[in-house]
């Protein structure tokens, strides 16, 4: 592979993820981590968002609106219970897959 194509490369990885970005900011977390989504990706099948939320023992009772999806804590309780490693990975796997489901 060449540089240019590895420039490129980085390039196209940055609008993706400015795309997912856009993506993210107009739908619901509803419509985003919707019940497939959820008990594919969570080790415990929870079928909404906010049943994952109110699982967590330092988030229960608090709407997933709420939370700071930068805690440590909240990121940590992600690592345990999803494939992925934090807030931002899980949310661009599910804008992902929203937009291929729009094609």
């Amino acid at each position: 592979m060449v540089e240019s194509d590895i420039v490129e490369l980085v390039k196209l990885h940055k609008e993706l993820e400015e795309f997912q970005k856009k993506i993210a900011a107009r739908l619901s977390l509803d419509e985003l981590l919707d019940e497939s989504f959820m008990r594919t990706y969570t080790f415990f099948g929870f079928s909404t968002i906010q049943q994952f939320i109110d699982a967590c023992e330092g988030l229960i009772g608090i709407a997933y609106s709420d939370i700071d999806k930068s805690d440590e804590k909240f990121n940590a309780y992600i690592r345990d219970n999803t494939s992925f490693d934090n807030w931002s990975e899980m949310i661009g796997k599910a804008t992902m897959i929203w937009a291929e489901k729009q094609l």
